[in-house]
């Protein structure tokens, strides 16, 4: 099978890609993964052994990337066509169907509508999306919201649209002691309250917001430190606001971290203050540490956050709910740890790396089974 991908950087589509190389059974499923661009994903995927290539998917818009896309299939003549995001998907579906690839399948990490993008630009995605959609033999949410949204707005059939939630690996992610030694690493004083944050820096993650809320939990908890884990585009933006609002000694930027289970193992919290997500690894990879997590009710957090039983939901764009939230947990030990055991059981039970893997072999033997057909959702 042949794995376009969304980008060649590191984010929840690449991991989920990398996650895949790791587990996919090799002997029964050949994996290929093609990037628009050389990056982190391409050098973890190589040190996995995964066969990979660059191809250029721009500029936006031309018929050159679908050419380069149908003659690079027409080579490569897989089994399965497999996309990840929108610009991804709409080009393997059209390339896909030129080059008489086998089963197309797109993957949606998060809503198009939901996309931090201009107007003019969102329009064209939105409408390619739509369009092309029929073209793809399955699609293949993360989340169920998602799905629904599909469903409703592209008038997609529904037996062509599946679910299936992301899987975290439980072996890796451990709930355990509290990592004291990062904590010393970081001046961080052994009874402050630690709340973290992890993703790439955008505006669709939030950090505006939970920056917001910090100073209102200074007034209780004056040793509080927030832990910000990733990089991107307003890591500069996001730490002059820091800075503006008095919290240059109270919120540690850590950059991209590679021992995030190391990270996560130091703090007392997880908050996800997003404007969108799918099914996001860092909730999911929090709740398997046994962290407690307060996390915006945005599209897949729902199905994934249970709120007053893992964790807290907030509206977005709301500090003050936000740090009403945090406080509550921070507030109250017992509670925190009832919230973490319950986060801990429910990835347990509903998202392991083992039950996502089973449902994604299923997935791809049933298409190829059915000729191509249609998947089914359950």
């Amino acid at each position: 099978m042949l794995h376009l991908a969304g980008s060649g950087g590191w984010a929840g589509g690449e991991t989920y890609l990398l996650l895949l190389a790791r587990h996919l059974d090799r002997e029964r499923f050949r994996l290929i993964v093609a990037s628009p661009e050389p990056g982190a994903l391409v050098e973890n995927l190589k040190a996995e052994g995964i066969e990979t290539h660059v191809l250029d998917m721009d500029p936006l818009g031309s018929p050159a990337p679908l050419f380069r896309l149908r003659n690079f299939l027409r080579e490569q003549q897989p089994d399965i066509l497999q996309s990840h995001g929108a610009r991804a998907n709409v080009y393997s579906r059209i390339a896909g169907r030129l080059a008489e690839t086998g089963a197309i399948v797109s993957t949606v990490h998060n809503s198009v509508h939901d996309y931090p993008i201009g107007r003019i630009k969102k329009w064209f995605y939105l409408a390619c999306d739509r369009l092309t959609a029929p073209l793809a033999d399955c699609t293949l949410c993360v989340a169920e919201s998602h799905r629904q949204e599909l469903i409703a707005r592209y008038g997609l059939d529904p037996d062509r649209v599946v679910t299936i939630p992301n899987g975290v690996d439980l072996a890796t992610f451990q709930p355990g002691p509290r990592n004291q030694r990062l904590r010393e690493e970081l001046a961080i004083s052994e009874d402050a309250p630690v709340l973290g944050i992890v993703g790439r820096l955008t505006d669709q993650k939030g950090h505006v917001y939970l920056l917001r809320a910090l100073p209102l939990l200074l007034e209780k908890f004056p040793s509080l430190r927030c832990l910000v884990v990733g990089d991107g585009e307003l890591r500069e933006a996001l730490q002059q606001l820091a800075a503006d609002l008095g919290l240059t000694d109270h919120c540690l930027f850590l950059g991209v971290r590679q021992n995030i289970p190391e990270v996560l193992a130091a703090m007392d919290l997880l908050v996800l203050p997003s404007l969108s997500e799918g099914m996001p690894y860092a909730a999911l990879e929090g709740m398997a540490m046994g962290k407690p997590v307060v996390a915006t009710a945005v599209n897949g957090l729902p199905e994934l956050i249970q709120d007053g039983v893992t964790g807290l939901l907030v509206p977005r764009k709301d500090p003050v709910a936000l740090a009403k939230a945090i406080e509550s947990i921070l507030d109250d030990p017992h509670v925190a740890a009832s919230y973490g055991l319950a986060a801990r059981r429910l990835v347990e039970q509903t998202y392991s790396i083992e039950g996502w893997i089973e449902q994604m072999e299923s997935l791809y033997e049933s298409l190829v089974d059915h000729e191509h057909c249609s998947c089914s959702h359950d």
